[in-house]
């Protein structure tokens, strides 16, 4: 049968059924890869950071103030912003064994979405309580102990990366449950 034909009667991938989907997924993965940009800015601007406070500190006499406070604040940019990226392209640390050893077809989707619904649940529930942290922090003018600097931008960081995350998180199930529907594998369903 004609590949064409197959997709046009409702057999074959089943992404290409669905392909609003896979349209929101390309924009979602342009945002994901800005913030990923982003967060290795940052990760730069840490590493020369840290090295001028060394050198300061050592061959100066002269640390710079505060640099415990800051590298502290920027450390929330450099983890939450490229977490949804790293969801994308499978580069969180997982213990794959039983689900890629034992379970194939359905049961590997089937068991995917679950385990993406848990993580949904649990990513939902610090951006909401991070962000009505975030929002108090800015509300009483929270600023850190030496600097004086105001925490909530640090703050707003988490909520705004999980946020991501968990839009990431929401494609992950509608993909594992319409490719345990089509009864694909996942190979068959990558465009």
């Amino acid at each position: 049968m004609d590949k064409d034909v197959a997709v046009s009667k409702g057999q074959g991938p089943a992404w290409k059924r669905f392909a609003p989907i896979r349209i929101f997924e390309n924009y979602l993965g342009r945002i994901e890869d800005w913030l990923n940009l982003i967060s290795v800015l940052i990760v730069m601007f840490l590493m020369l950071f840290s090295t001028a406070e060394i050198l300061g500190r050592y061959l100066l006499n002269s640390p710079i103030p505060g640099h415990v406070e800051i590298v502290e604040l920027i450390m929330a940019g450099i983890v939450f912003f490229g977490i949804a990226y790293t969801e994308r392209v499978g580069g969180h640390v997982r213990m794959e064994f039983f689900i890629t050893r034992v379970l194939k077809g359905r049961a590997y989707h089937s068991a995917e979405a679950i385990t993406a619904g848990l993580a949904l649940f649990v990513y939902l529930f610090i951006l909401v309580y991070s962000f009505k942290n975030a929002v108090f922090a800015l509300q009483i003018g929270d600023t850190t102990a030496e600097l004086y600097w105001p925490t909530w931008p640090s703050k707003f960081a988490v909520p705004f990366g999980s946020l991501f995350l968990c839009i990431r998180f929401v494609i992950e199930i509608i993909q594992h449950v319409l490719q345990g529907i089509a009864g694909v594998e996942m190979r068959d369903l990558q465009g």
